[in-house]
């Protein structure tokens, strides 16, 4: 990080590092975390008459989110089995398995199991292991492996688990450790990025053959059966150097596959290790394991959710992610993890190994205390493609040395580009000839009857189009509306309905005439937009949209505040494009890209993009509506404006200011029934510098969103990251919340 800039987060880390710490046994009873102290206001970071308060509150860190809704770095560690000591006659009588399985097999619960040696399932047999069934191995060569094109079926429940252990943790917990007994390896035939794999334990035994003879081929989808509520304790063994067996070797492992509620602990080599394949980890939780916790290598391309490690003991890299090859690239996706690291390996956090890895990290903590492992460290600087591919989105590194070794530089880039939320596609070109627009079906007045724009006709809005009388206005996917001047602009009144269903592939576009014809010459302001009006409850007495209150047709929401029906419907607007507008009436009198007044929930909007808007990009009076996915970008006044006791969720929003504006958000009320009080998570804000309204605005002191997991870029010395206009009112600082918020200068 350049020197001139400031990267500020408050992450409170202590409930989860407790909960980890109690998995291992070390929790440390009636210890509390200290308060983080308050610093002096940054000015960088907030100001205006409120910025005390809004310090102290995003400092205190403490959001009110749930972890439901919340798609921040929380992870749920999957719970150790309960006690299954053993007595030794009963260790005596187990059933041993030994040699092939060749043919179905059933383990029942309430039988103890031995693996003696190498037990393979082959032949295309399937292995099943009842919920609360128990197995266990003696020595290192004690070990299970299914071959590709057979199964395993343990299925267990919360309640009642598949265990595999050993016979010295059985007969005595306290004497479990690493390396008692071998392990568990799946093989399958989905693709890898190596010519005829082999796992590495014996790569001249034909049935360890996996994935495919051919880098790249196989299938993707491959099933090799269940691994569900599954615990693998106190395993591995090292046959040589680089020939080691894993608590849980997963290699050319099928999408088909279940894997999932996977408890790890005491490995002395990797807790689980993934050979290429596309298997999904649904819920794992490592703990103690003497080399790599979670190892990915050979083009694995499936996704790792709610992945938990811990290390106790010395041990290398959290995640280690290598590849060998390209075809694919080992390019996992994975998301809502922590790793707690112990110092001193040189591995680092996390582990990228080598110039053909790129993962998408989502959701994460690394913790990595101390002067020797980096937050992550990298063996070889980043090839192109690797540069290209790899991101960060919503991680937070905790560590003395954020990044080290030859690519330190390029994961750094890549690492504090990240944002919180995934931008948005433009739509691909959709230029028209002059000819195409004379012959554009024109829109025009009152629409007071069901009707249906269908692709492959271009519209024009001629003047202002009103939706009304409860018509219901069908958009197909793939339609583009045009507008030729600032005038022409689209209302859905309160009581009818929009119903723009578009595809990513096909989205509908609202665009101008000007852009349609040239699209180098797109630019702000060369149409109105679209308002959509609804009769949600906001805060405000018989309000009107503000481009003409005087027009009983603009009239939204309740003639009383906080009356309404907040599961109003008005409608989708889903894969929709809104570009080249806006319209400044007079002073506080503007047309928005999109605005949305007193909408509700029962409104879906979803994907939405919008480009090029001379006042707003979005704005919302009041209302419940959610809205899930919007990108804006170059946006005159403010980007995303909330107002009139906007209550809805805003998920996944990015603004990208690439011209001076107003706010990134700018969020006011006027009132208290309610407060204008959004949830507001996985957000990207970046400003340019010279407005004074800062990235984040609140405007008032009735005012109070919950932010989370956000990403504010302000540089300069005019704009704050938060900019605030008034000191807090007692509720709005009560109930004003930020969980998990970059503020960077």
């Amino acid at each position: 990080m350049a020197m001139n800039e400031k990267l500020v987060s408050t992450i409170v880390l202590s409930s989860l590092t407790a909960a980890m710490l109690s998995l291992s046994g070390c929790s440390s009873s009636g210890d509390t975390a200290a308060a983080t102290p308050l610093p002096a206001v940054d000015a960088d970071l907030y100001d205006g008459s409120g910025a005390a308060d809004v310090a102290e509150r995003h400092v205190a860190n403490d959001g009110t989110i749930s972890a439901t809704t919340f798609a921040a770095p929380a992870v749920t560690p999957v719970a150790k089995p309960a006690d299954i000591t053993k007595t030794p006659a009963e260790i005596a009588a187990a059933t041993v398995l030994t040699g092939d399985i060749i043919a179905d097999t059933t383990l029942a619960v309430g039988t103890l199991y031995k693996i003696n040696g190498l037990v393979k399932v082959k032949n295309g047999a399937v292995l099943t292991i009842e919920p609360g069934t128990v197995i266990f191995g003696s020595v290192g060569e004690d070990f299970l492996v299914v071959t590709a094109g057979s199964q395993i079926v343990a299925d267990g429940t919360e309640a009642l688990p598949v265990v595999f252990t050993s016979e010295t943790a059985l007969l005595d917990p306290t004497a479990a450790a690493v390396g008692q007994w071998g392990g568990v390896t799946v093989l399958g035939l989905a693709p890898t990025n190596h010519d005829a794999p082999f796992y590495e334990v014996d790569e001249n035994d034909p049935d360890f053959a996996f994935g495919n003879a051919l880098a790249g081929e196989g299938d993707a989808a491959d099933n090799s059966g269940i691994l569900r509520n599954v615990a693998v304790l106190n395993s591995g063994k090292t046959i040589a150097a680089g020939l080691e067996i894993n608590g849980l070797s997963l290699a050319g492992v099928g999408s088909g596959t279940v894997v999932e509620n996977i408890y790890i602990e005491n490995s002395s080599d990797d807790c689980i290790e993934i050979w290429g394949g596309t298997v999904n980890v649904n819920s794992a939780t490592m703990i103690n394991c003497g080399d790599d916790s979670f190892d990915l290598d050979y083009g694995y391309v499936g996704t790792a959710d709610n992945i938990v490690v811990v290390q106790t003991a010395l041990a290398h890299a959290g995640f280690e992610i290598s590849s060998g090859g390209d075809n694919p690239m080992t390019s996992p996706e994975i998301k809502n993890f922590s790793i707690t690291k112990i110092d001193g390996s040189d591995e680092g956090g996390i582990y990228i190994k080598d110039d053909t890895t790129a993962p998408t990290f989502g959701n994460g903590f690394v913790t990595a205390p101390g002067a020797v492992d980096a937050g992550i460290h990298t063996k070889l600087a980043f090839s192109a493609d690797q540069k290209g591919q790899i991101a960060f989105r919503g991680v937070t590194l905790t560590s003395g040395v954020d990044y080290d070794g030859s690519g330190a530089a390029d994961v750094q880039e890549k690492f504090e580009a990240q944002g919180a939320a995934i931008s948005l596609t433009k739509p691909a070109d959709i230029t028209k000839t002059p000819a195409e627009i004379t012959a554009a079906t024109e829109l025009t007045g009152d629409i007071i009857a069901d009707t249906t724009l269908a692709v492959g006709t271009l519209y024009k809005i001629n003047g202002l189009v009103k939706v009304k009388n409860g018509a219901v206005l069908t958009i197909e996917p793939g339609t583009v509306i045009f507008g030729s001047v600032g005038e022409d602009f689209l209302v859905v009144t309160a009581g009818s309905q929009i119903v723009a269903d578009g595809t990513e592939a096909l989205p509908v576009v609202f665009t101008s005439e000007t852009a349609l014809l040239d699209p180098t010459a797109a630019a702000v302001g060369q149409w109105g937009g679209v308002t959509v009006l609804g009769l949600a409850p906001t805060n405000h007495d018989a309000p009107f949209y503000e481009v003409d209150e005087n027009d009983p047709d603009f009239a939204f929401g309740n003639a009383l505040a906080g009356e309404g029906d907040a599961a109003d419907n008005s409608g989708i607007l889903r894969n929709v494009a809104v570009l080249n507008s806006g319209k400044t009436i007079a002073a506080g009198l503007e047309i928005n890209g999109l605005s949305l007044a007193g909408v509700g929930s029962g409104t879906v909007v979803e994907n939405i993009y919008i480009e090029n808007s001379s006042d707003d990009c979005i704005e919302i009076w009041g209302g419940t509506v959610n809205v899930n996915s919007a990108t804006m970008i170059n946006c005159g006044d403010d980007s995303f404006d909330l107002d009139y006791g906007y209550v809805g969720t805003a998920d996944n929003i990015v603004v990208v200011q690439t011209a001076l504006a107003h706010a990134g958000f700018e969020i006011s009320s006027g009132g208290d029934n309610p407060m204008t009080s959004p949830e507001i998570k996985n957000f990207s804000i970046t400003k340019i510098d010279g407005s004074d309204e800062g990235g984040i605005y609140i405007k008032d002191d009735t005012t109070a969103p919950t932010f989370g997991n956000g990403f504010v870029t302000a540089p300069g010395a005019v704009d704050a990251a938060i900019h605030t206009k008034l000191a807090f009112s007692a509720e709005q600082k009560a109930q004003i919340a930020f969980k998990d918020v970059y503020l960077k200068k």
